[in-house]
């Protein structure tokens, strides 16, 4: 069978960044091409006569798919790991072997922002791990990974797509029929829109004793984010939340999840990306936020009520 029927499949699958790429070199790094990647480019990586890399974000800043980066000799077996707990949640991701372990891909329904992208997917990448994308929208280029099926220059080898069966590994790339069916069962999952931490304007002066949420008395940040900066947030969230050494327990918010509690430990607590942003997700839910936003759910309070508390120095 000729590769052509399947090239943009491939395409719509692999490529991140349309009008760029990267050429592996034999030493196993990458030069930046600038210039678009064509379907004639794809034809002489699946063949073998050229390797290729894909920007991970395109030009707007969003992403395809995302990809954990296990190179360690228990990489395979630890990605068979994450893929469960990520099956638990309804998310469906694909490993690829590689030189060094092996990569785990989760592709999306559309292109979505890297930021939603890292703050959905990030928490479930291990700290030895790399994941993809490495950085938020507008960052510049940003990272790049190697497109499957080629030759990696290096190694000379290519490295497939596998599944796990009873008792082996079974490759799903290995001859074109079996690309052309694997490329049409992709299952694509939808990326959570999250909700950003709003941006503050200056309040009205009231007649309170506290500083409104939204009130700042400098340019820096809200007086809220400044408070989630300076808590630990582990810590805190603990109080309310039994986790596991990997920041991992059951969401607390039981009216989203069947017959009112989480049975599959939903709920992860991160470090954030900025100081005082978002630090937990529900994966359930598909919802997270900063510590503000943990307490006020908690509570059942709004914004201004729970602030108070915390100005009073009242126990929550």
């Amino acid at each position: 069978m000729a590769i052509t029927p399947y090239l943009s499949s491939y395409q719509n699958l692999f490529v991140g960044r349309q009008d760029d790429y990267a050429i592996q070199l034999p030493n196993g790094k990458y030069r930046r091409a600038g210039k678009p990647l064509t379907t004639g480019d794809v034809y002489d990586h699946l063949v073998g006569r050229r390797t290729y890399g894909t920007y991970i974000m395109d030009a707007h800043g969003h992403c395809r798919f995302a990809v954990i980066d296990a190179d360690t000799e228990d990489g395979l077996d630890r990605l068979w790991l994450i893929q469960e707990q990520l099956t638990a949640q309804h998310i469906t991701s694909y490993v690829e072997c590689s030189r060094r372990g092996g990569h785990l891909w989760i592709f999306f329904t559309s292109p979505a922002p890297a930021s939603w992208v890292r703050a959905w997917l990030l928490p479930y990448c291990p700290s030895d791990m790399e994941f993809y994308p490495k950085q938020d929208e507008g960052q510049g280029y940003g990272s790049l990974i190697r497109l499957p099926l080629g030759v990696h220059r290096k190694s000379g080898q290519r490295y497939h797509f596998m599944e796990r069966q009873p008792g082996s590994l079974a490759t799903l790339t290995q001859t074109d029929e079996q690309r052309l069916t694997w490329f049409a069962s992709i299952t694509r999952v939808q990326v959570p829109q999250l909700v950003p931490v709003p941006k503050q304007t200056p309040a009205r002066p009231t007649h309170t004793s506290f500083s409104s949420p939204g009130q700042r008395t400098t340019n820096g940040p809200s007086p809220i984010r400044q408070w989630n900066a300076e808590q630990d947030h582990y810590q805190v969230i603990s109080r309310y939340v039994d986790l596991n050494a990997s920041g991992v327990g059951q969401c607390p918010f039981g009216d989203h999840h069947a017959n009112g509690k989480d049975s599959q430990a939903s709920f992860k607590v991160y470090d954030p990306g900025a100081p005082g942003g978002y630090c937990w997700y529900c994966y359930t839910w598909q919802k997270g936020g900063s510590l503000f936003d943990f307490l006020r759910y908690y509570y059942h309070l709004d914004t201004k009520e729970l602030w108070q508390r915390i100005q009073e120095d009242t126990s929550i």
